[in-house]
C-alpha cells in the first residue's frame, strides 16, 4: 500500500525504525480498519494491527498490509505474552497516547527510546488520492441534496432542533454514514454564534438562519455552510452577506498550489477588514477534510503550510455581530493543477460543493 510506504519513508528520514499508531482515523488511513479499538505497531519487518475479539471478522475483511492480531482479553497482556524483540527508537503519536498507556508500554518494551511525534500520518494523509477525492465528492453531493431539501422547511415557527433532526435523518437516508459533526442551526441573534448548535428557539420573520452541515461517506467528510434570510432582514445584515460572499469568492479564485495557508487566509481577511468588520471575523478561513472533519492542512493566519495539489480544504469566512446576527458561507475546495478557465476550476481550485451562494430569501 502506497500509504504505508510513504510513512516508512518518513520514519526512515526521522530515524524511527519502530512506530505506534493509536489515532483511529490514522489506523484506518494506513490499513483500512474502521473499528473503534485498534493499536497499530510498525517495526522494521512488519506492521501488526492489534484489536479485540469483537472485530475479528471485520479486521479480516478490511485490513490491508498489516498482520491482524486478535487478543482475547486485554491489549497490554497480549503485548507481554508476545515478548516483542524491539530495540532502538520508537515513535508514537504524542497527542493520542494517554499517560497511563504510555507508562505501561515503556514497562513492556524497556529497550526502546521513546520519541513523541506530531501529525506524522496526518501530513501524509493531507494529500488525497483519486479514490479519496471521489468519496469526498460523493459526501459533498449528499450534503448538497440535504441542504436543498432542508431549505424548503425553513419558515417562521420551526424550531432549530427540528431542522437539525431533519439534516441528520436525510444524510443517512441519502446513503451517508452519518453526520460528520452535530449540525449547526443558528437563527436570529444566535446566528452570531460561529458554533451555534441547534436550540429550542423558533425561527422568526426577519431572521438570518445559518446552517452548517456535513456527512461522512465511506469514512470521508463533507462540510457546507449557508446563511439564508427568512423574509426581509436588516439591510445591514444583507450588506454583511455580500461582503462575506465577496471574501469567499476571491479566496476561492486565488487558492492554488504553492500558496501558504496564511496567505490564503489573508485574501479573505483583508476584504472583511476593509469592509469594516475585521473584529467580527475571529476564526481561521478553513481546514482540511478527510477521515476527520477537521484535518490537515489548517488554513489560518498562523500557518506557513504550503498548499499542494490534492489538498481538500474548506473556505469559510464569516462575520458575527453580537446580539444582531451573523453570516458564514462555506464550501469544500480541492487544490488542483488545473489552469484558470478550465471547466469546474477557478485557477487551481475546484469547488466540490455546489449549493447556490446567492442571497436566498425563504
Amino acid at each position: 500500500m502506497d500509504r504505508m510506504r510513504r510513512l516508512r519513508q518518513e520514519l526512515h528520514r526521522l530515524n524511527l525504525p519502530n512506530f505506534i499508531v493509536t489515532r483511529l482515523s490514522n489506523i484506518r488511513y494506513l490499513c483500512g480498519f474502521s473499528g473503534s479499538s485498534g493499536f497499530l505497531l510498525i517495526s522494521p519487518r512488519k506492521a501488526r494491527l492489534f484489536t479485540d475479539l469483537r472485530y475479528k471478522s471485520q479486521a479480516a475483511r478490511q485490513v490491508e498490509n498489516a498482520e491482524v492480531v486478535i487478543y482475547p482479553d486485554e491489549l497490554f497482556k497480549e503485548l507481554r505474552r508476545r515478548s516483542l524483540k524491539l530495540a532502538g527508537r520508537i515513535g508514537f503519536e504524542g497527542l493520542f497516547l494517554d499517560v497511563a498507556s504510555y507508562q505501561q508500554l515503556k514497562d513492556i518494551l524497556p529497550n526502546l527510546t521513546w520519541i513523541s511525534t506530531e501529525k506524522l500520518v496526518e501530513n501524509i494523509a493531507a494529500v488525497k488520492d483519486p479514490e479519496e477525492i471521489a468519496k469526498i465528492r460523493q459526501a459533498a453531493a449528499i450534503t448538497d441534496s440535504v441542504f436543498a431539501d432542508v431549505l424548503k422547511l425553513i419558515k417562521p415557527g420551526v424550531k432549530e432542533l427540528d431542522l437539525s433532526a431533519e439534516i441528520t435523518y436525510l444524510h443517512k437516508k441519502r446513503g451517508a454514514d452519518g453526520d460528520s459533526f452535530p449540525p449547526i442551526v443558528a437563527s436570529g441573534p444566535r446566528s452570531a454564534l460561529p458554533h451555534g448548535i441547534a436550540s429550542e428557539r423558533k425561527i422568526r420573520h426577519g431572521d438570518l438562519v445559518t446552517l452548517d452541515l456535513g456527512c461522512f461517506y465511506q469514512g470521508y467528510a463533507s462540510d457546507l455552510t449557508r446563511t439564508v434570510a427568512v423574509g426581509r432582514c436588516l439591510a445591514k445584515l444583507k450588506s454583511v452577506y455580500h461582503l462575506v460572499l465577496k471574501a469567499q469568492t476571491e479566496a476561492i479564485a486565488q487558492a492554488r498550489a504553492g500558496m501558504t495557508a496564511k496567505a490564503l487566509d489573508e485574501v479573505a481577511r483583508k476584504i472583511i477588514q476593509n469592509g469594516g468588520h475585521g473584529e467580527h471575523f475571529g476564526h481561521g478561513l478553513g481546514h482540511g477534510l478527510g477521515l476527520e472533519i477537521h484535518a490537515e492542512p489548517r488554513v489560518f493566519s498562523g500557518s506557513d503550510v504550503m498548499l499542494q495539489a490534492g489538498h481538500v480544504v474548506t473556505i469559510e469566512p464569516g462575520i458575527y455581530i453580537p446580539e444582531v446576527g451573523g453570516v458564514r458561507i462555506e464550501d469544500d475546495v480541492l487544490i488542483t493543477n488545473g489552469q484558470a478557465g478550465q471547466a469546474g476550476h477557478a485557477g487551481q481550485a475546484e469547488v466540490l460543493t455546489h449549493s447556490p451562494r446567492d442571497f436566498i430569501i425563504v
